[in-house]
């Protein structure tokens, strides 16, 4: 071999070993979580969010523009067509009133649909969507989520709208920075958060939102709270957790990374779903994987591999359910 192929070799193979991804951290123990059922459904696209207000009825999310509805548990999906633009959450008040938003902040080309912002409204359980009158924006909302019948927010990137008037009219809002927010949501009737790029607080039904101090600088993607002092938040870097309400955040230091939805059933005991380990190479892919914690956060547990995601939702503390192609997951805490 010349000096000059040896070079060659060798900058190929540095290449490819670059492209080598971090395995799963070695402090996870492995295991089975166990705690969740597999059933086949006929849903055939991926979903963006998921709801469930009880054991049988749920909402889903499309990146089509499609509202998914199931009324048994997750095994049958009706689809509803109400928009060109992907949707990225929806969320009930009670059972009759829904709204689902999203939106779209690039044009593809010549002819595509026209991008921006979208509230949709029901009033019927889901089967019947109408169009909000919302202040346009080209971004996209990511989030939705509403304190009674006529005070809601919905947040997304660099853009916050709120109702006091049930969807009737939205205003947008401002936060102390500008930034994307990925979930906004209320533990009560006046205390509610709103992270993304950072977590915000508001103590009175959103008039006012604070900036809370987060000792991690990770993007947040998914937050929970178990109490009103005690609550988790996740996202790309390690969890955080607050023990006084949403004050300040600290740093699990043994808690996983890369991680979007996160629950806790009581202090003890959480999950979180997320990326588990990259399968190698350049073109390699992630693999997901739930973690589970029985101590607060304090060490956590690993099964890598599994087959569903982040797209979960939980209606009762200890009951809840993931969506993916073709399959519900059901998932238990106890």
């Amino acid at each position: 071999m010349t000096k000059t192929k040896l070079i060659t070799a060798i900058i190929l193979i540095a290449s490819f070993l670059s492209c080598d991804k971090n395995k799963p951290d070695d402090l996870f123990e492995y295991g089975k979580f166990s705690k969740y059922e597999e059933f086949s459904s006929n849903l055939t696209e991926r979903a963006t969010s998921v709801h469930f207000l009880d054991d049988k009825n749920g909402f889903a999310t499309t990146y089509n523009g499609n509202i998914l509805k199931t009324i048994d548990g997750g095994l049958n999906w009706e689809s509803y067509f109400v928009t060109d633009l992907p949707l990225y959450s929806v969320r009930f008040i009670d059972d009759k009133i829904g709204f689902a938003v999203g939106g779209k902040s690039s044009c593809g080309g010549s002819g595509c649909i026209v991008p921006g912002s979208i509230v949709f409204k029901t009033e019927d359980f889901g089967e019947n969507w109408t169009k909000q009158d919302i202040p346009y924006k080209w971004s996209e909302l990511y989030s939705v989520s509403f304190v009674n019948e006529n005070i809601g927010f919905a947040v997304g990137h660099w853009y916050q709208i709120k109702t006091t008037d049930g969807g009737k009219t939205w205003e947008q809002f401002a936060f102390e920075k500008d930034g994307i927010m990925k979930k906004i949501s209320f533990i009560n009737s006046q205390t509610g958060f709103c992270a993304g790029t950072y977590i915000y607080k508001t103590s009175n039904q959103g008039k006012n939102w604070i900036k809370s101090a987060n000792e991690s600088d990770g993007f947040i993607h998914d937050f929970c709270f178990v109490n009103e002092k005690v609550g988790y938040a996740c996202g790309n870097k390690k969890i955080v957790k607050t023990i006084d309400g949403g004050e300040t955040w600290k740093i699990l230091k043994n808690s996983p990374s890369e991680v979007y939805f996160i629950h806790f059933s009581d202090l003890e005991n959480g999950i979180a779903i997320g990326n588990g380990h990259y399968t190698g190479g350049c073109y390699g892919t992630w693999t997901k994987a739930i973690y589970w914690t029985n101590d607060g956060g304090l060490t956590w547990k690993m099964e890598d591999n599994i087959e569903f995601d982040n797209v979960s939702s939980f209606f009762d503390k200890n009951v809840g359910y993931s969506v993916t192609y073709n399959k519900t997951f059901k998932i238990r805490m106890k």
